[in-house]
């Protein structure tokens, strides 16, 4: 049956499945209107020139053009420091949400909303959030790497909340900012937090397993 972490890790995989799954039942019926409109009226009203410079600097980490090459040098990075399996589960995280992503957006091919937008409006479709799917599992990853080999360290707890925190921005920027729908965005989280829990799982399985094989030879008396 696994431990308990795993067991908790395929868990929270399934509630965001579902989630996923419901959101997609929801825009494949077309019940997402009131609540997309609802998310960019909330947007009008709290935009200032302070929030709006914010985000226009936040949204810049989930871009392709900073993710691709920040991923590549990580991956080799890891790679060379003999960190193999850690370099392959952030090829997992970014890499397969990317070639997801854009299937999904030429097979839904929905257009971007337009009149709200503060930043220029992508080539790509809108559903569901390429920054919302691929920039959470992968930066979430990350900051559990990180919390792991430094879990000596006072600050590594406070890692994984404040990238949360981070990520959760990030995806809210896309609607502030006017470039993607409310349901483009939860969409792509939940499948991206799926993702994340799966390549997690299969991360701490893969561990055990290690640890298993190269545990401490017992001593004889």
């Amino acid at each position: 049956m696994g431990t308990s972490k795993e067991r908790g890790l395929i868990f929270c995989g399934i509630v965001f499945a579902v989630l996923g799954a419901w959101m997609f039942r929801q825009y494949i019926t077309g019940q997402v209107a009131g609540m997309d409109q609802a998310a960019f009226s909330v947007a009008a009203a709290v935009r200032s020139a302070g929030l709006t410079s914010f985000f226009q600097l936040l949204t810049h980490f989930g871009n392709a053009t900073f993710l691709a090459p920040f991923g590549v040098v990580l991956i080799v990075a890891l790679f060379l420091k003999k960190r193999r399996l850690e370099s392959v589960v952030i090829l997992l995280s970014l890499g397969v949400s990317e070639v997801v992503n854009e299937i999904l957006k030429l097979i839904f091919a929905r257009p971007r909303p337009v009149g709200f937008n503060l930043i220029d409006l992508p080539d790509s479709f809108s559903f569901p959030s390429g920054h919302a799917m691929i920039a959470p599992g992968f930066y979430l990853m990350l900051a559990m790497l990180i919390a792991r080999w430094y879990e000596e360290k006072s600050w590594s707890a406070y890692v994984q909340p404040v990238v949360f925190v981070f990520v959760v921005l990030l995806a809210a920027s896309r609607v502030y900012l006017g470039v993607h729908f409310l349901s483009d965005v939860l969409t792509g989280f939940c499948l991206s937090m799926c993702w994340y829990f799966c390549v997690r799982w299969g991360y701490e399985k893969r561990l055990g397993r290690r640890e298993v094989v190269v545990g401490p030879i017992p001593q004889s008396r």
